[in-house]
């Protein structure tokens, strides 16, 4: 009698046994079936993403037409005169350097800027530079740039540059311009 329910029990484990590797391979089933759907919805969202694009619309839209600037074309040098008038700070100090830029006829070689400083109704500064002139030929004539050494002047007070320019030939001209220095 002890063999047979020895046998008894080996046929019950055997059952058991095999309903927990039915229940396993169904769990693993389910797994691979869920996975599945999830790459595939994951798919069809990412091609309807993709697909919201219209090939049609990018054939209707107009071409875009380059558009042509023309540059202003280069103030012509008639006479010795100033063009523009500007300052440079140096950063931390209440330094400044004063520069004229300008242009003369052809012919001449170099110009003189006498640059006066007023600040407060009192003259600040009187500086005297001598610029070769370079050739311009787009604008016929030359250009010229001078520029004073570092400069101390107040800041926040209204300074007043005087320029006259003499060229070798003899010829003046003059500019006025007030800066507001920071």
């Amino acid at each position: 009698m002890t063999i047979l329910f020895h046998m008894d029990k080996t046929n019950a484990q055997k059952e058991g046994e095999d309903h927990m590797n039915e229940e396993q391979s169904s769990n693993t089933s389910a797994l691979v079936v869920g996975a599945l759907i999830v790459v595939a919805v994951v798919g069809i969202a990412f091609y309807a993403m993709k697909g919201k694009t219209s090939p049609t619309a990018e054939n209707t839209a107009e071409p875009v037409k380059p558009v042509v600037t023309t540059a202003p074309a280069p103030k012509v040098i008639t006479k010795l005169s100033c063009d523009t008038q500007y300052y440079n700070p140096v950063v931390g100090f209440p330094k400044y350097y004063l520069s004229v830029e300008g242009g003369d006829v052809v012919g001449s070689t170099k110009v003189d800027c006498t640059m006066t400083v007023t600040a407060k109704n009192t003259k600040v500064a009187v500086e005297n530079i001598s610029s070769p002139l370079t050739a311009a030929p787009e604008r016929g004539g030359s250009t010229f740039r001078c520029t004073t050494k570092g400069l101390e002047l107040e800041k926040n007070v209204p300074t007043k540059v005087d320029v006259t320019l003499t060229n070798d030939l003899g010829q003046t001209a003059s500019c006025t311009k007030t800066f507001l220095l920071p």
